[in-house]
């Protein structure tokens, strides 16, 4: 089986292209050159632009593959490109990472009929993928070039390269505050890496998957307090949680965004489509899943940062 990730050196790509290797794929990974390969069994480790078509088909020409697994395409030009290059005559499986951004803006549980479009929560990034989505949609209704497509809310665990969780362990761990938004009733979900890669993979044998988008996501509803008072049980500290007003961020003139790792908007996913497939069903629950990334960060002691949150510190003095 012959598969090609896009992406590989990166959080969920490399995640997705270890599991093909785990599971006898022969992988071809294609990334920009800039971070280190770390991990072994990659087949042709191809560098170049995505973007730029000639450096596409210097590194894929005369490349035959079975299964795509398109991990790094944020725009409509990265999906056009690529498929201008490939040979799509042997291609059993297209499998794209879109995202849960490519909906409006809502409070309610969202499943794949929902209207998708312009949401300010995500900006740019949700347009894009629905752009990209659209294309493969149409591509898949005029030639029956066989698409799936998956579109997960927060993605965590092991080799995270955001700082999400490891911003909640270094903060609970060196016993200093962490302000949440405080004064709505913000609920989300997350997904655990091992459910998406096992989920991305099962799709490429899947014929009842061909031609449709999912939403993938552990069904379990989080709020913030919950967040944080399960990464505190699991570094067995007590967390000291700052709520932040509406007033306060108001008057400071910042978003969650400025002192936190999440966006703090309601964000649902409906996963019944998915529980009516013939695919997995995520199982990795909150706790158990932040156990086994604070397990990864103990022993490699990951140095991550987040130039977004900028205002934490004013926040903190002003909470104060």
């Amino acid at each position: 089986m012959q598969a090609l990730v896009m992406g590989g050196t990166e959080f969920i790509s490399k995640n997705v292209a270890k599991y093909l290797i785990s599971k006898r794929y022969s992988v071809d990974i294609f990334t920009r050159g800039v971070k280190p390969l770390t991990y072994q069994g990659v087949n042709a480790h191809i560098t170049g632009d995505r973007l730029n078509i000639e450096d596409l088909r210097q590194g894929l020409n005369n490349k035959k593959y079975d299964f795509i697994f398109d991990m790094s395409a944020y725009t409509l030009a990265h999906v056009q490109n690529l498929l201008a290059v490939l040979d799509k005559t042997t291609i059993k499986r297209y499998v794209f990472c879109s995202s849960g951004a490519v909906y409006t803006p809502t409070t309610s549980l969202i499943d794949e009929a929902a209207e998708r479009g312009e949401n300010p929560n995500w900006g740019d990034y949700g347009l894009n993928k629905k752009e990209a989505e659209d294309y493969l949609f149409n591509l898949y209704k005029t030639s029956g070039f066989p698409i799936v497509i998956f579109r997960p809310t927060y993605v965590y665990g092991e080799e995270n390269n955001l700082y999400r969780e490891a911003f909640l362990f270094d903060r609970l761990l060196a016993e200093l505050p962490i302000a949440i938004p405080d004064g709505t009733h913000t609920e989300t979900q997350f997904l655990h890496i091992e459910d998406l890669v096992k989920i991305f993979e099962r799709a490429a044998h899947t014929a009842t998957a061909i031609g449709q988008a999912y939403n993938i996501t552990h069904p379990e509803r989080i709020n913030w307090n919950l967040l944080l008072e399960t990464a505190a049980s699991i570094v067995n500290k007590r967390a000291k949680i700052v709520p932040a007003t509406p007033a306060m961020l108001k008057m400071l003139n910042i978003t969650a965004r400025d002192f936190f790792p999440f966006r703090d908007v309601t964000y649902l996913l409906s996963i019944d489509k998915l529980e009516k497939s013939e695919l997995p069903i995520p199982q990795v629950n909150l706790k158990q899943g932040l156990l086994r990334a604070y397990h990864w960060y103990a022993i490699v002691k990951p140095r991550l940062s987040d130039p977004k949150i900028d205002k934490l510190s004013l926040l903190l003095a002003n909470l104060s």
